[in-house]
């Protein structure tokens, strides 16, 4: 194991916080503005080395431009002679939403509230003409208060020239759309695909297009339909099915459309359903948080696989849930206007609608409107019979 740097540029390195083939992660102290952070290390050389700078300024560049809160924020970009180019960010402290979804046993009302959050600054990304190109749980980050950050725009794209050469395939095959295994350029659908990827994969515990290898989970994005599990009902087979449609034509139009319909489908009690009402409700800016709430059922671990970041195949050990029970009953309806989806101008002023209309009437509303009845009806009689008695 490579030993640890003391200082990076002007930061204090503490510890490392993790590790891949190309680089490391550290802990680090800012001495000049007294914070923590975390440092991307790069070891690269010749034109993989200026790539890798090139995509670090990017990513800065794009955490600039969104200043979103869920959003990882870049504080500096840097390059040093013995290390490579250095990436200094902002430190989460919490887990990536890769591990708690291999951990297990979270909540619908919890998977649901990360996956607003995440919307959220996939949103923010859109509304700039940013295409991320590897959305999926690794790259979600959930602080330990349950605050979502979206991070690693390295490899992301704008409505412009790619920094890559045509044909060169970047993300995550696992999650990627299958337009793009096929050459074609990204798009705010493949973007979409991809988080309806790890929307399954964190309620489901597993992904949906299942494989041996990397070919075989390519073909079978490409030629096969998501697989749904066992237990799953109708209806929120349904949305995943037209969230994960080959073609893009057919897919959900915005993300919240998409999220409004599997809330709709998904049975949640009464006070869960509240909460994730209000925190749908929110603004985009609200910096919100959601409670990290866990099953008490027991977890099952059994060996599966799966597509590691850096696209390579490798096993891991998957919680295996207890088969969910699906229904319809107690379902919210939503009313959408399409002007205000996706769209930077109208969707803080034209939030969604919720209709409680089938909500049983509260007594005091009851109370309320007999009173109110009782005072309009009696100052009518009054003024009737001074009409006619004058």
């Amino acid at each position: 194991m490579p030993e640890i740097p003391t200082k990076i540029g002007r930061y204090t390195v503490q510890r490392t916080l993790g590790y891949g083939a190309m680089g490391r992660v550290y802990l680090a102290d800012d001495p000049l503005l007294k914070r923590r952070l975390a440092i991307k290390v790069v070891r690269a050389v010749g034109e993989e080395r200026d790539l890798a700078l090139d995509r670090f300024k990017r990513e800065a560049e794009i955490s600039a431009q969104l200043n979103h809160p869920n959003v990882v924020t870049i504080y500096d970009v840097g390059e040093e002679p013995d290390l490579g180019p250095f990436l200094a960010m902002e430190y989460v402290e919490g887990s990536s939403l890769g591990k708690l979804i291999r951990d297990g046993n979270l909540e619908v009302e919890t998977c649901l509230g990360i996956l607003i959050q995440a919307m959220r600054a996939l949103r923010a990304a859109h509304r700039h003409a940013i295409v991320h190109r590897d959305v999926k749980p690794d790259n979600i980050l959930v602080s330990e208060d349950g605050r979502v950050k979206l991070m690693d725009f390295g490899i992301a794209k704008t409505m412009a020239p790619r920094m890559t050469a045509s044909g060169e395939f970047l993300g995550s095959p696992a999650y990627s759309a299958p337009e793009l295994l096929r050459g074609e350029d990204p798009t705010p659908s493949s973007d979409r695909y991809a988080f309806a990827v790890t929307a399954f994969e964190l309620l489901t515990g597993q992904l949906p297009h299942p494989g041996s290898n990397v070919a075989a989970v390519i073909s079978h994005v490409l030629h096969e339909g998501p697989v749904i599990p066992p237990g799953m009902s109708g209806p929120v087979g349904n949305v995943f099915r037209r969230a994960l449609a080959s073609d893009p034509d057919d897919r959900y139009e915005t993300l919240m459309q998409f999220l409004l319909a599997l809330m709709d489908t998904y049975p949640l009690d009464d006070l869960a359903r509240g909460r994730v009402e209000d925190l749908f409700r929110h603004d985009d800016h609200a910096g919100d948080i959601v409670p990290l709430r866990r099953t008490r059922a027991p977890r099952q671990v059994t060996g599966s696989e799966s597509i590691g970041a850096s696209g390579s195949f490798h096993a891991r050990a998957t919680p295996v849930r207890p088969t969910p029970v699906y229904s319809q009953t107690g379902t919210m309806k939503i009313e959408l206007d399409p002007d205000a989806l996706d769209n930077p101008r109208t969707t803080a002023s034209h939030p969604a609608k919720l209709d409680h209309s089938s909500e049983p009437i509260r007594p005091w509303v009851l109370v309320a409107w007999i009173v109110v009845v009782w005072i309009v009806g009696s100052v009518f009689w009054a003024v009737m019979d001074y009409l006619r008695h004058p």
